[in-house]
């Protein structure tokens, strides 16, 4: 198995997850009501705010602990 064919981590974020932030986004700058939060979609923010946070630790530590800190909300209230 070569480097690329090696699974992501679990987090792991594809573009399809940027599709609920990107809702979530427009609502709040068009003045609309946000779209509900059912399962996809936390799991969707939770995985993108996991890779992020994962990603800029060594590049923004602040901006990754921002991002850490919505997924640990996101996870909370699901529990």
């Amino acid at each position: 198995m070569t480097t690329t064919d090696q699974p992501g981590p679990a987090y792991r974020a594809d573009l399809t997850d940027l599709e609920p932030l990107a809702a979530r986004w427009a609502a709040r700058r068009d003045g609309r009501p946000l779209p509900p939060l059912d399962q996809d979609t936390r799991q969707a923010l939770i995985r993108l705010y996991t890779e992020a946070a994962a990603r800029g630790a060594a590049l923004n530590p602040q901006a990754a602990q921002l991002a850490q800190v919505e997924a640990d909300k996101l996870r909370a209230h699901h529990n």
